[in-house]
């Protein structure tokens, strides 16, 4: 049987299977709902309709898969790292300098354009062409012979004209008049090219009646023409004037200007005018600009450097005054110390200009004028050519750059003679007796005379440099020696002995390497003494100063050393000495030196300050001051008269013909006149009020007296840097010695009406002080008992004169002889006090009972004393004057209101002049009819005050600085006497200070100016008596405000208005506290957040990142000094957190009163954040609310501020999310109130620490600032903060014997720290043990720079049985804490009077650390990078506290040709540790392209940033500095490709930046230009940091904007390559996704979902790159989204795919194709994510078909409208479900699913419809016009059969029980046939 025979009983088996599944699929299809069936067609041609009864369905119709994988683009081989260029830097204008040529190629040509006009030049006086021997100008010794020159200019018709000559007439008779003929020199042409002629006439010889008879100008073609006598007949040219040969005379010609009748006219004739006697005709010659064509010019190069590529340029200007080069550059090659020389050209041209190459930099000389015409502009001068002036010397760059050049003689170099003391007139009656400065009165020559070694002296005149007082002269090399006089000398020997010439002086040596320059003496004592005039060499333009200069070892002021020894009951003020130098000392001479010999009664004795005041003079007269005061003894009468001598000083203010100004000079400067000079010598004892302003330069303290009249001028008596330099003379006219300590003895009862009460006081009539210097250098007045006679008073003629006066110079004068007197000083006292609130001290009396008296200032003696209290003048005591009184009387009353300290002055007498009414004729003392307003006994002696001033108040417990200005300027008497009872204190100072050592840039250390940044901590223990509370701040009177953030009314807001583009991007709201105190969930604080960085500190972007708090109502904050507020920024928000990016600004309410108004604003401005104004230094930690506390005194303000706050302005540099609280501001502290001279011990706050036993915060404890007025209080942790320079002073604030803890909190990784003890300013290097008081560990413990944050003394404060230990609980143990006990160390047991005063001072020494920046040629090129390269770093972030107010940028080279550093690196050091810094290369020389920058492997301080093109990094403290940075350079041709970012929407409307995705990524691709083949397309390797894989780069929203830049890439194909035949690259920047670390492109025009939103990426490409703010064009080609050939941009559009799509349902009949259904209703509605919910917030629709089968809308009857329901739908899924068939038919199955996708897909149940492109389809996916998509449906219904039935369904019932029946019929049929053998075996 075979194997596959079918048997009966299979068969049979067979038949039964397939009768069961005919049964089942009967079943299955019973026609309950019809079902929608996918037919069998392609799939993009789908019909829906029901099934019919007993067919199968439809075969599988599943699509293939659509978005199978792409494969990722090939790689390249060899991937190319790409190199990022350098930044180009912006270029202002072209440089005038050409590129060196190494071969002999066109150079380019120096651009020149007029300038405004500079100064005029350093050079020698005009001259034409002069010749002399030796090269040194002649000086005729004998007579001057005149001379008269004629120029002519040959008519246009002498072209062949050769030689030119006169024929002239001498003489006034025809017939006895010399004859004779002159050749004619060419010296010029005009502007038409004519020739000009010139010949000179000698006087006796050619002229001797001073004009001409006759004058004819022949010419000839050849010398032969032209013999010696001259034949009229063979003439071949003529021009007669007057004819010589006429026999009745011709006419006659004068030379001389002055004869009217016959005057010639002129000097210059032109030819072309024909001849004749016409004056009209005669002009005056002026060289043109040919008249040194020819002649030779030189260079010299007098450095020792080669230079190359030197050209000479010639310009001529046009009509407009436009330089115009004139010709070829003339070329020149020039070796170290040699000199090229050339000739200057035939042309016209009058300008010469030099460039050169030194090295690798190029040069450039300014621009000369070679005709000495006046010039225009810094970059051009002028000079006459001439012998002397012919050759540029070039003696190198400074270290700006700038060239270093002069004209002069080849091989010589420059004298230079410095006459601005030497020209001092010395013609005055009675004076000198004669004319014997240099140069003399009138005039402007300096003559010298110059010789060398065996050689006669030569003379020559030097030039005066032309509004200086300097003089110059060439000197050839090889001369020695040299004289300068004011006369010519005739005779080596034979030299002035009146001043009016100095001795033989050496020239230095070093002449070639600096200008040197002679600064010549003063008058005295040369011309006086009969003598030459001394001197001594410096550097041309050095600040005067002899002592320095002559280095002589003379001291101009004797200043013994001496140990300083503190004296008991001694206050020591600190104090200024300034010591104004006569014209004796001005030549470096001592006083003690000074002739003798001279009469007493002397100009020469009584004004000796000539220089001085001369200087003062110029100072006055430039601030135009109302009121000059002069040094020195103006007598105004009887002899000797000052105005014998006036003329000769010139004084400004001063007038011998104008009785005023006569009269108020004498007023100011004289004791014996007022004004109008009444009264004789009566006024004497006057002050004259006026001559300072009421208030200081500044307003406050720290300010100087003004002189009255003036805003800004300082009285220079009391001007250090006037005095120091900064004066017309540029000289050291005197000196000033700083910080001296000035002794003032306690002595009681001073005042006769007073008892028991103590003052502070000196009086030079009992006490003689004199200046000493301590080892330590520095400055001490000290009392001297056996050496008082030099310091007694002289008369005018010499005489000793009782009392002692006040001179602190005159230690070694001659006692009595005041010639030798140190005449001329001032001394500043300046002191802080307190007043008591009443201004009275109380006082105990001797029976017990207390008295009060007021506060007094007193000053008697002479000359001028001005008191400024706070910077305003309270008592005026000016004038040079006898000894006047002044008193100041201290009070308190009533202002506004509001009690007041006051302060009344009082002066002895007053006269005349100054602040009196002008009106008034009459002193103050003949205004009170004689009757003095105020009398006090001083010692014993009644002291009538017979003027009082205004009075002056006071805000009450403020710190006060009195600051006294006396000096002593009228000679013969120097009086003082100083007292004062100012409460008195134990005093605890702590004082900070920076050391910048090793900080080298003053940038940085500026940095560490004004910045409140040092926290301290202090805290104490009292050991003896009870409790005492400290006053804190009076909160009743003035409590804190604080900002009630959610009070109604208040305006909370961004800058910027929310839009739908900028929706989230500016943020500023409440919002719930994202780190909430515990029981305060819900918060509310402010949420602040702004899109992109933006750190300039004045920008646009500012103004749109403010957040805004507009308060309801302002806070005055006047009376307030902090304001204090808490910011909060989350762990993921930091980035670089900092103050210095923090801003916060204070608006006033100015606007809301008046809307014309700007407000006053007070904060942030002009800086990019708060550090600067902050109270101590703050450190912002993420995650955390941190405090941070301003000083309202410190916040700029600008607008005037008034005070009252109505906005709050805050916000950052950074995009973070910050949230700020509890703005509170805090006033002012309120003193401690003090009555007596000083505070009882146990009135003294104990900060808790009686009761607890222990060390206690100092909360409370009052102090006070050099550098505030206001009384601060130590907070509630004992803290306290200083800043650089500050010194505070706790006064009877810590108990004596009590222990204080003082700590600095360091920042050991920017400072090393040292703390010094001083006591009464002297470093504690021991102290004394054998105390009741104190026990002392090491009685040599030395508490002088000890390292580390808190002092410790060792010692330990003993418990006495007397001592008063009431209430206190200390047991005698010293605390653990580092301590210090507040007692005296030299007299711990206060066996002296006086006061415990002790000084804590803090160095900080910053730390500094550096970088270094490498330059490297790329590999292969080593040697082609030859160029000079440039470096800008930019330093943040100093000392990693945010120290700056901006960014500091600096440039820093690398010279690839600089021998000395083979390595190419630069390095910087000197700036402080934690400095953070960007690195990039801004240019180079010769144009090599940066191609990478990297950080070597060992430096972990920085990494690369910005494309690869700049380093960032933190400056970290090491001894030796690893290299930063190298940046690699190459000769290849890089372009870079910008990249940006558009997000657009489906409208075309720009997406806001918060519905924009976080990131996305890009990558880089290039294919050659000659491929057009996408499989081309390879991708550029680009290395970043925030990217893991440089196969593309990631692109951050919130980082620049979406841009990005790739910098260094290759233009072309490398190493096949050459910049003359090449091929360029294409590049493009694609989109794609990231999955798995694998990125995949997106086409261009083709979809990228990125975060479930669907867009179209569309590229364009832009041949323009970015410069600043705007875009410069390129030479790319830019097409179809590719660069080639160049830099350019390319922009990629992102835009948002969110399509409408349309449903139109088509409903027939299937039985009848061409039927439609009317009547049937459909559902549509939308569904979830997940395929199955329903979306509620789609509304269902409900739609019926119309009679052309057509779904739309139903109407409220049930009918179909003409409305598409199913139309206008959003991207998604939908379910259409049919909810009623026509009549006769069967509703569908099953719903139909629907999905529409935002990429302009559609699926239709689970099958994707592509869009078609045909038409006439049942199933239609189709675009729209509008593009919007239109799924067109046809749904088939069948009809339902009609079959009879009763109640039931006839068919259904029918198959119900007629198919089983059938299937049982077959079964059995099959069981027979098998039984009977139908099966076989």
């Amino acid at each position: 049987m075979s194997k596959h025979s079918t048997t009966p009983r299979t068969l049979s088996r067979r038949l039964a299977a397939l009768l069961a599944a005919l049964a089942l699929l009967a079943a299955m299809a019973l026609p309950v709902y019809a079902e929608a069936d996918l037919l069998p067609d392609a799939h993009d041609e789908v019909e829906l309709l029901e099934d019919e009864p007993g067919t199968a369905s439809g075969e599988d119709t599943a699509l293939p898969e659509q978005n199978a994988a792409t494969p990722e683009p090939e790689q390249s081989a060899e991937p190319e790292q790409p190199a990022p260029t350098e930044t180009p830097e912006p270029t202002a204008e072209p440089t005038l300098t050409p590129e060196p040529a190494a071969t002999a190629t066109a150079t380019p040509v120096p651009t020149v354009t007029p300038t405004a006009t500079p100064e005029p030049t350093e050079q020698p006086q005009k001259m034409y062409a002069a010749r002399s021997v030796d090269n040194v100008q002649a000086v005729s010794e004998g007579e001057n012979t005149e001379t008269h020159t004629l120029y002519f200019a040959v008519p246009k018709s002498w072209s062949d004209c050769t030689v030119v000559k006169i024929y002239a007439a001498d003489g006034g008779n025809p017939s006895s008049d010399h004859k004779y003929f002159l050749d004619m020199q060419e010296v010029d042409e005009t502007k038409e090219r004519r020739k000009i002629y010139s010949v000179v006439l000698n006087h006796d010889d050619h002229y001797h009646n001073g004009g001409l008879n006759g004058l004819e100008f022949r010419g000839y073609k050849s010398k032969g023409e032209a013999f010696e006598n001259g034949n009229p007949a063979d003439t071949a040219y003529k021009v007669v004037i007057a004819e010589v040969d006429r026999n009745l005379g011709s006419k006659w010609m004068s030379f001389n200007s002055g004869d009217t009748n016959n005057y010639i006219g002129g000097n210059y004739y032109d030819g072309n005018k024909g001849g004749g006697w016409n004056r009209d005709d005669w002009t005056t010659y002026t060289v043109g600009h040919k008249h040194f064509a020819g002649q030779k010019m030189a260079f010299e190069n007098k450095t020792s450097k080669p230079l190359t590529n030197v050209q000479a340029w010639f310009y001529e200007p046009d009509g407009d005054e436009n330089l115009i080069l004139v010709s070829n550059s003339i070329p020149l090659n020039i070796a170290p110390n040699s000199t090229a020389t050339f000739n200057i050209p035939d042309d016209f041209c009058s300008y010469v200009k030099f460039t050169w190459n030194e090295g690798n930099s190029p040069k450039s000389s300014k621009i000369y004028n070679f005709y000495g015409k006046d010039v225009s502009g810094n970059d051009e001068e002028s000079f006459t050519y001439s012998d002397i002036s012919n050759c540029f010397i070039y003696t190198g760059a400074d270290n700006t750059g700038a060239v270093n050049g002069r004209w002069g003689i080849e091989n010589s170099f420059c004298i230079y003679y410095d006459a601005t003391f030497s020209k001092l007139p010395t013609t005055g009656k009675n004076d000198t007796g004669g004319d014997y400065s240099i140069p003399k009165a009138g005039q402007s020559t300096v003559y010298y005379r110059i010789r060398k070694q065996g050689e006669t002296g030569k003379n020559g005149t030097m030039s005066r440099i032309k509004g200086t007082d300097y003089y110059v002269a060439d000197v050839p090399d090889g001369y020695t020696e040299i004289v300068f006089s004011s006369y010519p000398l005739s005779d080596d020997n034979k030299l002035a002995t009146c001043g009016d010439s100095t001795n033989w002086v050496t020239i230095p040596e070093n002449y070639k390497n600096t200008e040197q320059c002679f600064y010549a003496d003063t008058n005295d004592d040369a011309v006086y003494h009969k003598g030459t005039r001394g001197g001594y060499w410096a550097p041309k333009g050095t600040p005067r100063d002899a002592e320095k200069g002559k280095s002589t070892g003379t001291k101009v002021v004797d200043i013994k050393s001496a140990p300083f020894t503190e004296e008991a009951n001694t206050k020591y003020v600190t104090s200024t000495l300034y010591d104004y130098y006569t014209d004796y000392e001005l030549n470096g001479n001592n006083r003690g030196s000074y002739d003798q010999t001279s009469p007493t009664v002397s100009h020469r004795n009584w004004v000796p300050f000539r220089e001085f005041d001369q200087a003062l003079s110029d100072y006055y007269e430039e601030a135009g001051a109302e009121y000059p005061i002069y040094t020195g003894h103006f007598q105004p009468a009887g002899s000797p008269e000052f105005r014998e001598i006036a003329s000769t000083l010139n004084l400004f203010g001063y007038s011998n013909d104008d009785n005023v100004k006569f009269n108020r000079f004498m007023a100011i400067n004289n004791s014996q006149r007022n004004e109008d000079n009444s009264s004789g010598s009566d006024h004497t004892y006057y002050a004259y009020q006026g001559l300072v302003a009421d208030k200081t330069s500044t307003g406050n303290a720290d300010g100087a007296p003004l002189l009255n009249g003036t805003t800004s001028a300082v009285e220079p008596h009391f001007n250090k840097e006037f005095l120091l330099g900064e004066n017309s003379k540029n000289a050291k006219l005197g000196e000033v010695y700083e910080n001296v300590k000035f002794p003032f003895t306690k002595v009681p009862n001073l005042f006769g009406n007073e008892t028991d009460v103590d003052y502070w006081c000196f009086d030079s009539k009992d006490t003689t002080l004199y200046l000493k210097q301590d080892s330590d250098s520095k400055y001490f007045l000290q009392k001297s008992t056996t050496n008082r006679e030099p310091s007694k008073n002289v008369s005018a003629l010499s005489n000793p004169k009782d009392p002692y006066g006040y001179f602190p110079f005159n230690e070694t004068a001659n006692p009595g002889v005041f010639s030798t007197y140190n005449y001329g000083f001032g001394t500043k006292l300046q002191m802080d006090f307190t007043l008591t609130d009443d201004g009275m001290v109380e006082t105990e009396k001797a029976d017990g009972t207390t008295g009060k008296a007021s506060i007094k200032f007193f000053f008697s003696g002479d000359d001028d004393v001005w008191v400024f209290i706070d910077g305003q003048l309270a008592l005026d005591v000016g004038g040079a004057h006898g000894e006047v009184s002044g008193l100041l009387e201290f009070g308190e009353t009533t202002e506004n209101g509001k009690e007041k300290n006051s302060v009344t002055a009082y002066v002895s007498r007053v006269k005349k002049g100054g602040t009196l009414d002008k009106d008034d004729d009459k002193d103050k003392d003949e205004k009170n009819v004689n009757s003095p307003v105020k009398t006090v006994k001083y010692k014993g002696e009644d002291i009538k005050f017979y003027a009082q001033g205004t009075t002056l108040t006071f805000d009450k417990g403020q710190k006060h600085t009195l600051t006294m200005y006396y000096m002593e300027r009228g000679m013969w008497e120097s009086n003082m006497a100083v007292a004062f009872n100012f409460p008195d204190n134990n005093e605890l100072q702590v004082q900070k200070k920076v050391d910048l050592k090793n900080v080298t840039d003053q940038k940085f250390k500026e940095c560490f100016e004004k910045q409140k940044i040092f926290n301290f901590t202090i805290q104490n223990q009292a050991t003896h008596y009870g409790e005492k509370k400290a006053v804190g701040p009076n909160e009743s009177e003035n409590p804190s405000q604080h900002v009630n953030l959610t009070a109604e009314g208040n305006k909370i807001e961004p800058a910027t208005k929310q839009t739908e583009s900028n929706k989230g991007d500016y943020i500023f709201e409440l919002a719930t506290n994202p780190k909430p105190d515990p029981g305060n969930k819900n918060e509310q604080v402010l949420h602040w957040y702004a899109r992109y960085p933006d750190t300039e500190p004045v920008s646009y972007w500012r103004k749109q990142r403010y957040g805004i708090l507009k308060l309801k109502d302002p806070i005055n904050i006047k009376d307030m000094r902090f304001l204090t507020f808490q910011v909060y920024v989350g762990s993921n928000d930091g980035g670089e957190l900092s103050l210095n990016n923090l801003y916060l600004e204070l608006l006033d309410n100015q606007q809301q009163q008046d809307p014309t108004k700007s407000p006053g604003q007070k904060g942030s401005l002009g800086t990019t954040g708060i550090n600067g104004a902050t109270y101590g230094s703050v450190e912002l930690e993420t995650g955390k609310w941190v405090t941070v506390k301003l000083d309202l005194h410190k916040m700029k303000e600008q607008g005037d501020f008034n005070g009252n706050v109505q906005t709050i302005r805050v916000g950052d540099n950074y995009s973070r999310n910050i949230y700020f609280r509890n703005f509170t501001f805090i006033p002012k502290a309120v003193p401690t109130e003090m009555t007596g001279f000083t505070t009882d011990q146990e009135k003294i706050p104990d900060y808790g620490s009686a009761k607890s036993g222990h060390l206690e915060n100092a909360e409370n404890a009052q102090y006070t600032s050099n550098m505030d007025t206001d009384t601060q209080l130590v907070d509630e942790d004992g803290r306290f903060v200083l800043e650089d320079g500050e010194i505070v002073t706790f006064s009877d604030q810590f108990r004596r014997g009590s222990y204080i803890s003082l700590k600095e909190d360091l920042n050991p990784n920017l400072y090393d720290t040292t703390w010094t003890v001083y006591e009464n300013g002297q470093a504690v290097t021991s102290m004394k043990d054998d105390s009741e008081s104190v026990t002392v560990a090491d009685k040599n413990k030395s508490l002088d720079k000890q390292e580390g944050s808190s002092p410790n003394d060792g010692r330990t404060e003993k418990i006495r049985p007397n001592d008063e230990q009431a209430g206190n609980s200390y047991t005698g143990n010293k605390p653990s804490a580092d301590t210090i006990v507040f007692r005296s160390y030299k007299d711990p047991d206060e066996t002296s009077s006086t006061l415990t005063k002790l000084k804590v001072e803090y160095v900080n020494t910053v730390k500094t650390g550096g970088l270094k920046i490498q330059k490297k040629a790329a590999a292969g090129e080593e040697g082609t990078i030859k160029g000079t390269y440039t470096f800008k770093v930019t330093f943040n972030d100093v000392g990693g506290e945010g120290l700056e107010d901006g960014d500091i940028p600096r440039e820093y080279t690398i010279n690839m040709n600089d021998p000395e550093n083979p390595e190419h690196i630069c390095t910087i050091t000197g700036i402080p540790v934690g400095t953070r810094y960007t690195i990039e290369e801004v240019g180079s020389t010769d144009g090599a392209k940066l191609q990478s920058v990297t950080v070597p492997p060992n430096c972990n301080s920085a990494h690369v940033i910005k494309n690869n093109t700049m380093v960032e990094g933190e400056i970290k403290e090491a001894d030796t500095y690893p290299i930063t940075a190298i940046f690699t350079n190459t000769q290849r041709t890089l372009i870079n490709i910008e990249f940006d970012k558009l997000w657009k929407d489906a409208n075309g409307s720009e997406i806001g930046t918060a519905n924009q995705p976080d990131e996305i990524y890009i990558q880089l691709q290039r294919r050659l230009a000659t491929s057009q083949n996408d499989e081309d397309w390879t991708p550029v390797n680009y290395p970043t940091t925030t990217s893991p894989d440089p196969n593309y780069v990631i692109i951050k929203r919130g980082e620049s904007h979406w841009q990005f830049t790739f910098s260094g890439l290759d233009q072309y194909q490398i190493n096949t390559d050459t910049s003359d035949s090449h091929t360029d690259y294409v590049y493009r920047i694609v989109e794609g996704t990231v999955k798995d670390g694998s990125f995949t492109a997106v086409k261009p025009n083709e979809t990228i979902t990125i975060k479930g939103n669907t867009y179209v990426v569309t590229a364009e490409a832009k041949a323009e790159i970015s410069e600043g703010d705007s875009t410069k064009n390129t030479q790319a080609t830019a097409t179809d989204g590719t660069i080639t050939g160049d830099s350019g941009k390319i922009e990629l559009t992102n835009k948002l795919q969110n399509p409408k799509f349309n449903l139109d349902i088509l409903k027939k009949s299937a039985d009848e194709p061409e039927t439609p259904l009317k009547g049937v209703e459909f559902k549509l509605e939308k569904l979830m994510a997940d395929g199955k919910t329903v979306d509620k917030d789609f509304t269902a629709r409900i739609g019926i078909t119309n009679a052309q089968g057509k779904v739309k809308e139903k109407d409220s009857n049930g009918n179909a409208t003409e409305k598409d329901i199913f139309h206008d739908l959003e991207a998604g899924a939908y379910r259409l479900t049919e909810t009623k068939a026509a009549a006769g038919y069967n509703l569908l199955s099953a719903p139909i699913l629907v999905t529409f996708g935002k990429d302009e897909t559609c699926t239709l149940n689970g099958s994707k419809i592509e869009v078609s492109t045909k038409g006439n389809k049942p199933t239609e996916f189709t675009k729209n016009e509008d593009g919007s998509y239109t799924l067109a449906l046809t749904v088939l219904n069948r009809k339902t059969p009609a079959l009879p039935h009763t109640g039931a369904d006839a068919p259904s019932l029918w198959l119900l029980i007629g198919l089983p029946l059938a299937v049982a019929g077959l079964l059995i049929l099959v069981f027979r046939y098998n039984k009977k053998g139908g099966r076989t075996r």
